[in-house]
């Protein structure tokens, strides 16, 4: 039998590990508890509010993005474009928050537009 809940964690665990983000920096921008997150990252817990708030912060429009079993991480999707980037950047800003890559990045692509 499937576990569908582990299979979501699994996926939300290599998403945030492909992407090369600290998991203490997703909890802090999602408001899961530590012991609550690592139980969701585990399959357990209240799998769907916590991918919703995962989906949130990461502007995955999918519900069932992390629902694949096949689920299959590639360049394009840990890729950033410039407007994605910028964007990134201005959401951070306006919570108060920077994210240094993100502003190097914004700084780079101002100057390849002048």
């Amino acid at each position: 039998m499937v576990n569908t809940n582990k299979i979501v964690g699994q996926n939300v665990k290599k998403y945030i590990e492909g992407k090369g983000i600290k998991h203490s920096w997703v909890m802090e921008r999602t408001g899961i508890k530590k012991t609550a997150y690592y139980n969701f990252l585990k399959g357990e817990g209240n799998v769907e509010k916590y991918v919703a708030k995962i989906n949130k912060l990461f502007r995955i429009n999918d519900p069932f993005f992390f629902y694949k079993a096949d689920m299959e991480l590639n360049g394009k999707t840990f890729g950033r474009s410039r407007s994605d980037s910028f964007m990134n950047y201005v959401a951070l800003s306006f919570h108060g928050a920077e994210d240094e890559e993100l502003k190097r990045a914004c700084i780079f692509s101002a100057n390849l537009l002048n």
